[in-house]
């Protein structure tokens, strides 16, 4: 049949390019197109030297695509320590380190008798991610059904304005026409429960439909400028200490759910129209007032729960654990498997497992406590608000296609780029180690000129742990002690990559010997790393 003649020309078109020394060759092109700066800039169009090579890389890639990863186990969302192995996320994973390397990731199609190990789908793909995000940019049709939609599975490789492009495609696809029109009626002084009111009547099918919003009392016809005015004023009354859903964290800045909601007799319902709001808003491409700690976000997309997330919500009581693992505890900690935290008022005693208050936290012991007591603060503890919150978020999410994004991503996608004025974060940053003079800093500000908002905001969130500037500017930032400015420490070693403390919004920024090798490291660890992160 069809599908056997489609399989038949694929094999030959196998057979009549399976030398490896063509897709060498054709390494060798792209890395010297990308080593001539012509595909530096990502917003730029291709070169014409790369839109020559175009035909010649969607052939390979329609030759060594993989097969595509079976989905991993539903993540868990305990909390993991480093030395205990990763719980899998939905997201499918992305091999790291020598991609070339791995066997299980190159194409069946090799050739006998080779000695070189051939060059894998995803090895290229790594190698070029700059080059094939251009070409996606230009010709969105290659990512959604063309030689480079393997892609998606892996998503570090997508630059995210690509990614975001494919996430509205599908989402338009599956909803084009199937919806009528959703109506509201608020009360401006009552928007938050007046909203929940009519929202919880209504089937979730209905909620997928173009919203139209109107003010008692005010005239003026809903042309989108109210849509927007109602989804920024329901997210800021839905953190309201008032309505004791959610509690900010440390830094004042983000927010996730209080153990205590329920105090609010309706408060698990309340939540679910929390997660409505923010699903919703995503689905109809509105921005919201609102920002999470860095937990809450992998909750929505169903990823795994680190301890070091705590960071994001009590640097204070982060750094105390990271002591407790890194020092002997024997005759010094005497601490029991539970918390005491109060509410309302009164102090209550938790058990972090049975009988946890009269079981002494030994040295041997003490990482089942650290992983214990994080999982409490930020699963166990408010497990009933985030199922509720999650439950109203995937009504309109579909975790297949939320989950492209990383957490990062995904505050950037709910609340928008923000306007980052470089010259106050200049103007409001302290140095140690180096001086205002230093050719590092120097270079570093530089840099800094050169970025667009969207990288600019995740420099912002790889040093302070969220996008969200203070109204009053960068010199209103706070750390885990008060008031704490954006610094610039210099640490020696200029083979790492630049590194973050987020309760200290400190950047580790190594003596790297020229303008070239910063700017590839510090974009290198704010575009993909958020990965170095530190106790201290």
């Amino acid at each position: 049949g069809k599908e056997g003649e489609e399989e038949g020309s694929r094999a030959s078109l196998g057979s009549a390019v399976a030398h490896e020394r063509l897709w060498e060759l054709l390494g060798q092109c792209l890395g010297a197109v990308e080593a001539c700066e012509l595909v530096a800039k990502s917003g730029s169009a291709p070169s014409p030297a790369l839109s020559r090579l175009q035909p010649l890389i969607q052939a390979f890639l329609v030759v060594k695509e993989p097969a595509r990863p079976p989905p991993p186990p539903a993540g868990t969302h305990g909390a993991s320590l480093p030395s205990t192995p990763a719980s899998p996320s939905t997201r499918p994973p992305l091999p790291t380190g020598a991609l070339a390397d791995s066997k299980a990731a190159s194409s069946a199609m090799e050739v006998d008798g080779e000695d070189a190990e051939p060059l894998s789908f995803l090895s290229f793909a790594e190698q070029h991610r700059a080059s094939l995000n251009m070409l996606i940019r230009q010709d969105k049709s290659l990512l959604a059904n063309g030689a480079l939609a393997p892609l998606v599975h892996y998503p570090k490789l997508l630059d995210f304005d690509n990614k975001k492009h494919w996430f509205r495609t599908e989402l338009k696809a599956r909803s084009a026409g199937r919806y009528a029109g959703l109506r509201m009626n608020v009360r401006r002084e009552y928007v938050f429960e007046d909203s929940f009111h009519q929202i919880n009547l209504r089937k979730p099918d209905e909620l997928k439909g173009k919203l139209t919003v109107t003010f008692q009392g005010e005239e003026g016809v809903d042309a989108g400028g109210l849509t927007r005015e109602w989804y920024l004023t329901v997210s800021k009354q839905m953190l309201n200490p008032d309505k004791a859903l959610f509690i900010h964290s440390a830094n004042g800045l983000t927010y996730q759910p209080n153990p205590a909601s329920t105090i609010q007799p309706d408060h698990l319902k309340y939540f679910k129209f929390a997660g409505q709001i923010v699903g919703k808003a995503l689905f109809d491409d509105q921005l919201l007032d609102c920002h999470f700690t860095l937990s809450m976000y992998k909750h929505m997309l169903k990823e795994a729960i680190e301890y070091k997330d705590v960071e994001s919500i009590d640097p204070e009581y982060f750094r105390n654990l990271g002591w407790m693992l890194d020092n002997d505890i024997t005759d010094i900690l005497e601490e029991n498997f539970c918390i005491v935290r109060e509410q309302f008022g009164e102090m209550l005693t938790i058990d972090l497992k049975p009988n946890g208050r009269n079981l002494p936290v030994t040295e041997e012991n003490k990482r089942e406590y650290v992983q214990l007591v994080a999982e409490q603060q930020m699963t166990s503890g408010i497990k009933d608000q985030i199922e509720a919150f999650k439950d109203g978020f995937h009504q309109f999410m579909p975790p297949e296609l939320i989950s492209i994004f990383t957490c990062k991503e995904l505050e950037l996608l709910i609340s928008g780029l923000p306007t980052i004025d470089t010259e106050d974060l200049r103007a409001n940053t302290e140095y140690n180690g180096y001086s205002r003079d230093s050719p590092q800093i120097t270079w570093f500000w530089e840099v800094v000129n050169s970025l667009g908002q969207e990288d600019l905001a995740r420099l912002v969130q790889f040093v302070t742990g969220t996008s969200q500037v203070p109204m009053e500017g960068f010199k209103a930032l706070r750390g885990m002690n008060g008031p704490q400015k954006f610094n610039i420490h210099r640490c020696g070693d200029s083979s790492r990559l630049p590194s973050s403390h987020t309760c200290f919004n400190q950047l580790d920024l190594p003596e790297y010997p020229t303008k070239e090798h910063l700017q590839k490291s510090l974009l290198n660890a704010v575009r993909e790393g958020f990965e170095g992160f530190g106790f201290s």
